[in-house]
């Protein structure tokens, strides 16, 4: 199992250290002892769960499922306990789409009456996976390797999880706003049929619109090359409400992002002014120069632990700032791009990067500090910049030479078809969804 295999480890449970198996008859009382694992087992504080099945007299069934947004159930690995004909047990783990699907085995070692040691020391890691029962509602998993490398999990039981009913994930009741660079507009749609409904924002903008955002009070953010400010719109009618930004003159603002940390970010394209900058995202005031110069700043997204990660476009790499602003770096591979214009992250972990002078969206997996190249998600794009996931879950990105916006498959990178164009798009570069209040 490499690195990429360890998600299904965080469902297992762990440790203790007795006498080896010898026989049909330690086998059987281990193999008895295994049985309590049956029910449904909830990871704590996480929407993660193992569930374990006695599927016959010498197979525990498992699964390690989430429970999504939506409510439906995701199923991250398959997982067996088999009591093999010689005697010896195996926890076998199988990821989908991993390892050519073939399931990875780890041998009992060591038991007693309330936990359990699986080990395959020829692994990198893992090397032995410990299950502990605290008692009939706890559940301990400690996973560990060479050089010391471990975690460990808790684990409740709970009831058994009724099929919840799964909300239905659609564009219906949603507008779509596409920025039109060379039209000086922002161009609205019903996001559901299609359909064009007009334009606005030409005597605000002017020309060189570039990104569109909607912010934690439901208004519409723009951005212009020619605009000092952030543009502030009412989405339901187009209607201007004014410069937000204040405190600070932007110098060619490009793209915006509403951070969890309560800021809106603005990469400038300027002379002067090339770096990424904040201001309060309630008030529009001022804060600081987040980052620094850099050369080409565009899009930009955060991790788990609020690092800010920014795509740069003339120096064709992604670098990485801690909470504070704090430079960590380059964090994307020598010469693997030619021109990030926006990033994400998949729902895997790997970073995923539009290129806009090679047309393709490029992603890159977490390897310690930095990331490491691991395939091409999706191509076909003559100039691809604007990307979005819908709230039906697809991912939709625009051709900014072709005038259209593609639909694909968020998890895999499928393209499903041209999802828009018409409307008078000219050099589309951004776009966002609202729902429309009724």
């Amino acid at each position: 199992m490499t690195k990429t295999h360890t998600r299904f480890v965080k469902n297992l449970l762990l440790v203790c250290l007795l006498p080896a198996l010898t026989g049909s008859l330690s086998a059987q009382i281990a193999w008895k002892g295994l049985q309590k694992l049956e029910g449904t087992w909830k990871q704590s504080g996480k929407a993660s769960y193992e569930k374990w099945t006695v599927a016959s007299d010498t197979l525990l069934s498992g699964e390690g499922f989430k429970i999504q947004d939506d409510n439906s159930r995701k199923i991250t690995e398959t997982l067996q306990l088999v009591l093999k004909d010689d005697g010896t047990i195996v926890y076998r783990a199988t990821v989908p789409d991993q390892n050519d699907s073939a399931g990875i085995d780890f041998k009992l070692t060591f038991f007693t009456t309330s936990s359990w040691t699986f080990e395959n020391p020829a692994h990198d890691f893992p090397t032995k996976i410990e299950y502990w029962l605290q008692d009939a509602e706890t559940l301990r998993a400690t996973v560990s390797g060479d050089n010391e490398q471990s975690f460990t999990l808790w684990f409740n039981k709970v009831p058994e999880l009724k099929q919840l009913p799964q909300r239905p994930r659609t564009l219906q009741g949603y507008d779509v706003f596409i920025s039109s660079r060379n039209t000086g507009t922002v161009k609205r749609f019903d996001a559901f049929t299609g359909q064009y409904k007009g334009e606005f924002g030409k005597e605000q903008i002017g020309n060189e619109t570039q990104d569109v955002a909607i912010g934690p009070d439901g208004m519409l953010y723009v951005t212009s090359l020619q605009a000092k400010n952030i543009l502030k719109f009412n989405p339901a009618d187009g209607t201007f409400l004014g410069n937000f930004s204040q405190g600070y003159d932007l110098e060619k603002p490009t793209k915006l992002s509403f951070g969890a940390d309560g800021y809106v970010y603005v990469s400038q394209w300027g002379q002067e002014q090339k770096s990424v900058v904040r201001f309060n995202a309630q008030t529009g005031a001022f804060d600081k120069d987040f980052t620094g110069p850099l050369a080409g700043p565009l899009g930009h997204v955060w991790d788990r632990d609020g690092n800010l990660y920014v795509a740069c476009f003339f120096s064709q790499d992604i670098r990485k700032f801690g909470p504070d602003g704090t430079p960590a770096g380059v964090v994307s591979p020598k010469d693997s791009l030619k021109g990030p214009s926006n990033i994400w992250f998949h729902a895997s972990g790997d970073l995923l990067v539009a290129d806009w002078d090679q047309g393709s969206i490029k992603r890159f997996s977490p390897d310690d500090s930095v990331f490491r190249y691991k395939s091409a998600f999706a191509t076909g794009y003559a100039r691809l910049e604007g990307t979005a996931i819908g709230p039906d879950g697809y991912l939709y990105a625009i051709d900014w030479y072709l005038n259209l916006v593609k639909k694909l498959d968020a998890d895999s990178g499928r393209s499903i078809g041209v999802y828009l164009e018409g409307g008078g798009m000219q050099q589309p570069n951004a776009l966002t969804f609202w729902k429309v209040k009724m």
